[in-house]
Parts: C-alpha cells; sequence; structure tokens
C-alpha cells in the first residue's frame, strides 16, 4: 500500500468553479492587469447589476416560497407532530414537515447562491483577463478564485508560519468568528421587532414573516457584493505584488537588516488584518522566495520588533515601511481596523505616510487606476 497521502477528492462546485475559470479566453499581463479601461469598468459593472438582481430575487422567493404556503394552507399542509425526546418529561410540539420544508429552501437558496457567485467570478476575471497559465503562480491564482467563489477561507499563511490572529486567545478568535454568523438573523429579528411596532396590533403573523424579505434580499446583495469585490482584488493583485517585491528587491538587495526583519514585517501586516487573505500569502511567498529566505512554519519573531524599527537605519526603515503599507492595501481595502494600526504605528514613529494618502492609494487599486503615486512616493 502507498505510504502518499491521497489527495482530497474535489466536490462539485469546486469542480465546476475550476472548470469556468479555466475556461477563460482573455489574457492579459502586468499593466493591462491592474488598469481597468473605461469599456472594461462598464462590462464590470453590468456583471455586479445582474448578480445583485439575481441575489436579492433569491432572498426574495425564499421567504415567499417558504411563509406563503405555510400561511395559506397550513396545518392541512404542515401539520403539527407531538414528539418524544428521551429524558424529557413532556411532549413537544414540532412542525417537522414544514422545518423539513425549510431546510430544503435554505439548500437550494446556498446552491443557487454559489452558482451565481461562480459565474460573478469566472466573468471577472474573463474581463481582467485572468488567471495566466504561464503565470507561476497559475494554479495558486485558480485555487484563490475557486475559494472566492464558494467562499471558502483560505489558511496557506500558516503553511508559511504567518497568522493573523497572534496575540489572540483561542476563545476570543471563536467569538470573533461566531459574532460574524449571527448577522442576518439578528437583523431579522430586529425588523420584526420595528414591523411590530410600527403596525401594533395590527402585525399579523404573515405580514412579520413576510417582513424578512428586504432583510434576506439585503444580506443576499451584500454577501454578492463581498464576493464580486474579492475577485476584483485577487484578479488584479499578482503583477502589483510582483513589481513592489522586485522594487523592493532592488533598494534593499544588499541590505541584510531589511532581508532579516522581512519575516517580522509580513507578521505585522498579518496581526494588523486579523484575516487569512490571499493577497498577503502571495505578497509573502514572493518576498521570501525573491529574498531568498527559507519558508518555516514556526519561525521565530522579535517580540520587540515594534520597538526596534525607530533605531533601525533609514533604509531599512524605508523598506520596512513600503512593504507594511503596500501590504494592507492589496486586499482592496482599508479596514477600521488597519485604519487603526497606522495611526499607532505612526504614534510609534514606525510610519511616516500620511493616512489620507494611504487611503487615496488603496482606493485607486480597487477601482483599476493602478497605484503609480504609491511607488513614486
Amino acid at each position: 500500500m502507498s505510504n502518499k497521502r491521497k489527495e482530497k477528492k474535489k466536490g462539485f462546485w469546486t469542480k465546476y468553479a475550476e472548470q469556468q475559470i479555466k475556461k477563460n479566453r482573455q489574457i492579459q499581463v502586468d499593466a493591462e492587469l491592474f488598469l481597468l479601461s473605461e469599456k472594461e469598468i462598464q462590462i464590470l459593472r453590468s456583471i455586479r447589476i445582474k448578480t445583485f438582481v439575481k441575489a436579492g430575487i433569491a432572498g426574495t422567493l425564499g421567504v415567499l416560497l417558504l411563509y406563503v404556503p405555510y400561511h395559506l394552507f397550513g396545518e392541512a399542509l404542515f401539520p403539527m407532530n407531538h414528539i418524544w425526546i428521551p429524558g424529557y418529561e413532556e411532549y413537544v410540539d414540532l412542525e417537522v414537515l414544514f422545518l423539513i420544508y425549510s431546510t430544503v429552501l435554505v439548500f437550494i437558496e446556498i446552491w443557487y447562491l454559489t452558482f451565481i457567485n461562480v459565474k460573478a467570478v469566472s466573468s471577472i476575471a474573463d474581463v481582467c483577463g485572468h488567471p495566466n497559465p504561464i503565470d507561476e503562480n497559475y494554479d495558486h491564482n485558480v485555487n484563490a478564485l475557486i475559494a472566492v467563489g464558494l467562499e471558502k477561507k483560505q489558511k496557506e499563511l500558516k503553511a508559511i508560519g504567518i497568522d493573523p490572529y497572534e496575540g489572540l486567545s483561542k476563545v476570543g478568535v471563536v467569538i470573533f468568528q461566531f459574532l460574524l454568523k449571527l448577522k442576518a438573523t439578528a437583523s431579522n429579528m430586529l425588523f420584526r421587532v420595528l414591523v411590530k411596532k410600527v403596525l401594533g396590533r395590527y402585525a399579523l403573523r404573515l405580514v412579520l414573516d413576510l417582513a424578512g424579505i428586504p432583510v434576506y434580499a439585503f444580506w443576499n446583495i451584500l454577501g454578492a457584493r463581498k464576493v464580486m469585490n474579492e475577485a476584483r482584488v485577487r484578479v488584479m493583485a499578482p503583477p502589483l505584488i510582483k513589481r513592489c517585491s522586485e522594487v523592493l528587491f532592488e533598494e534593499q538587495k544588499d541590505n541584510p537588516e531589511f532581508i532579516k526583519h522581512i519575516y517580522d514585517t509580513l507578521q505585522l501586516i498579518s496581526e494588523s488584518k486579523r484575516s487569512f487573505h490571499y493577497n498577503h500569502f502571495l505578497l509573502s511567498i514572493t518576498m521570501l522566495n525573491k529574498f531568498g529566505i527559507e519558508v518555516k512554519e514556526e519561525p521565530v519573531y522579535n517580540e520587540d520588533f515594534l520597538e526596534e524599527i525607530p533605531t533601525l537605519s533609514a533604509k531599512t526603515r524605508d523598506g520596512i515601511e513600503k512593504l507594511f503599507i503596500f501590504g494592507i492595501m492589496i486586499d482592496g481595502r482599508l479596514s477600521y481596523r488597519e485604519r487603526k494600526a497606522i495611526r499607532y504605528l505612526k504614534e510609534k514613529n514606525v510610519l511616516e505616510y500620511k493616512e489620507e494618502d494611504i487611503v487615496v492609494w488603496s482606493r485607486d487599486y480597487f477601482n483599476g487606476r493602478g497605484i503609480e503615486a504609491f511607488f513614486a512616493a
């Protein structure tokens, strides 16, 4: 028997997404990839609108198909069942068929949303001419787009010893992720309370149930928006990452002090984000390979790195600053946490760039205008 670990079998959606992404015919390279023409911007806008409409309709139909039959036919279609639970003294009343029906509808909606997300990601990649089969990171890029379409987290950063949750307790990480899952349910409950408050005693059960239509349509649209934004920044990042690594290599290849702190800087970027992101993985692996640094699963980090940065040479500080700023820009937006990190690092005399400039560069990158102003700074 072979000792080799069997490759994990690809699921239906992974195969479908891979087939859709790999069939893209338009290939672009270098500046063509991250600079968007007016025609490309119009096509991308059209893809967004169509995807939003489909996602909104899915949320609307999900609520209508769930509650209209329930209120029209009542127990004739969804009878109440008296379920005996071992260890519990009394029977529990449950509408078993309604629960099964609602579960089936949820699965159908999830499948449809996955389908439109994959199609949107594939269309965006095709418009932008990505991925390029001759790119050395082609497989990584394809897998990254598949992960976006299927809304899967990619944790390749752990394989190279970078952990965005460094410093957080395991309980803190669980709570952080759990809170993200409650958004749709919590907002629907609050909206129901608001509707009941407005309508008072006239608030029929059907009205309250159907009040979830705009809520779930909104969250579906927001989810689709997140997927399309993520696809866009993953498509445009590779050539910029390549260029940034080349610029830094030319400036710092003879500076052992900077090279010594590359891993520390990449970890600092990751902690500022508090999330796994493919673009950061691609930046990290590109920088490590460019400077000939051994990739380690458990590198030793300098715990006093922040305090030491102001004491380093001007050349080293400049390299660290450029790498850090570029690293937090390449996910396409600056979160509140990242802005807070920028202000903190400025207080520590680690960063000299203005926050306003960084915001502009990040916005230009996402909008396909390039970041020449950053490289010229």
